[in-house]
């Protein structure tokens, strides 16, 4: 070997360059193996003062912007999807809580028209002026609360039957599917033969179901119900001074229902493009997602609480509570479905990263696997070509899971909290099949080599 002068170039000499990177790949290969991060040169640092307050402001409007789509995707999908809208309502029909108050309204809305008391009265005078003695006419005026009080028991066991049978449920879901205007209605303000929007009110009218309850009453034999004339009694669903507001509030987000996610996604990606340490700033923009959805979440209750301090008092709170519940219903899950997804990729972008917490996690799973692989091969269990198509094409295969995993998130109309858990749960049993069945050539045993990396040319 020829001695290399002072300043020659040790890359010319092929004996040093060779020697030069066997060493090198020795040392990534002791790093992997310590669970530390193979060297790598140092990288240029992105420069630039502005990066940071940049970064900054998109994930703020990112955190803003978050639960606006969310919002606005239900406000526009309630409106303009009948299937979701009846799906919404439907439920309303079987709660004990809005069936007492929808009960209690068509029963006081029919006793009043009738006016019983006045009615049996009427009956006892005339029954008096037919010349009945007097012992019975006193009878009969001390008999008229009683009369009055069982007629009213009647009429409201009757409406109550009507209210809690299957019939009334399928009638109040097809009623819903026929006047799908009513929600539009609600949030548009703008009324129907249904629904009326009244100064800060929304109303519904009970008219339909008092004249099926007159039908009811007639052929139970009480034919007084035929003097009920027509009742366009309201059910009051919604009353606040802020109802204007809101509808101009409902309005907006519907014409940017789906805008707002794109621009969401947008900021998120313009912070991590400008972003000096990208890996980082998107775990804290999925992060900072996810605990905007927490917030609108906690937002949600707390307008449950100025929603039931806004109700009419002839609506009693617990009905106020279930109809406020199940208005805002697919707000709840839908975030749930963004708070786990933008959970998982935090996750996934850290546990990924070069640092050294992340790297000493996927060496303990890389030692764990390895382990089940020898196992697995020390008892026979061979996994063949199978195994070795698996350790050839495990980065494919990788990528192909992780694009079904958004392709059917993306799809999916609506998706879920526990939609977007049960993917991720299958897109990890199906990675860690194929950690524990790939092979590779060169390691028979299960137990794979980490390649050393190939070295960079020295420089002088």
């Amino acid at each position: 070997m020829r001695l290399v002068a002072e300043h020659d170039d040790p890359t010319q000499d092929p004996e040093a360059e060779a020697r030069l990177a066997e060493l090198r790949g020795e040392v990534a290969k002791l790093e992997t193996e310590l669970g530390e991060p193979p060297s790598a040169p140092p990288t240029r640092t992105r420069g630039g003062w502005w990066r940071g307050p940049v970064v900054a402001l998109c994930l703020l409007l990112v955190a803003i912007t978050g639960p606006l789509a969310v919002v606005a995707i239900w406000a526009h999908d309630q409106v303009g999807d009948t299937d979701r809208y009846v799906q919404t309502v439907t439920p309303l029909a079987s709660d004990p809580a809005v069936q007492a108050a929808v009960s209690t309204r068509i029963s006081d809305a029919i006793l009043e028209r009738l006016d019983v008391r006045a009615v049996t009265n009427q009956a006892i005078e005339a029954l008096t002026q037919r010349g009945i003695r007097p012992g019975v006419a006193v009878s009969l005026r001390a008999l008229a609360t009683p009369l009055v009080n069982g007629i009213t028991q009647f009429v409201q066991t009757q409406v109550t039957k009507l209210v809690e049978s299957d019939a009334f449920a399928q009638a109040w879901e097809q009623a819903n599917r026929e006047a799908h205007a009513q929600m539009v209605a609600i949030l548009t303000g703008k009324g129907s033969d249904a629904v009326s929007v009244e100064g800060n009110a929304v109303q519904l009218n009970l008219a339909v179901m008092i004249d099926t309850v007159k039908t009811q009453l007639v052929a139970q034999g009480f034919t007084l119900a035929q003097r009920i004339p027509e009742v366009t009694a309201q059910f009051t669903l919604f009353e606040s001074a802020d109802l204007a507001k809101a509808q101009n509030g409902f309005r907006l987000l519907s014409a940017i229902a789906r805008a707002l996610p794109v621009v969401a996604l947008l900021l998120l990606g313009a912070a991590v493009f400008v972003s000096r340490r990208r890996r980082h700033t998107l775990v804290v923009g999925a992060l900072v997602v996810a605990a905007s959805m927490l917030l609108l979440g906690l937002a949600l209750n707390a307008f449950r609480s100025v929603y039931l301090g806004a109700i009419p008092t002839d609506l009693p709170t617990d009905a106020a509570g279930a109809i406020y519940d199940r208005l805002v219903f697919f707000i709840r899950l839908n975030l749930r479905a963004v708070l786990v997804l933008f959970l998982a990729v935090a996750a996934v972008t850290w546990v990924t990263g070069p640092e050294p917490a992340p790297t000493r996690v996927r060496a303990g799973t890389t030692r764990a696997l390895d382990a089940v692989r020898h196992r697995s091969d020390a008892a026979g269990l061979d996994t063949g070509p199978f195994g070795l198509f698996l350790g050839t094409y495990r980065s494919a295969i990788r990528g192909v899971v992780a694009g079904a995993v958004i392709l059917l998130y993306v799809l999916a109309d609506h998706p879920t909290g526990g939609f977007t858990i049960t993917l991720l749960l299958v897109a990890a049993v199906v990675l860690l099949v194929v950690e524990l069945f790939a092979r590779t050539p060169a390691d028979p045993d299960g137990a794979a080599e980490p390649a050393a990396p190939a070295a960079p040319a020295a420089k002088g």
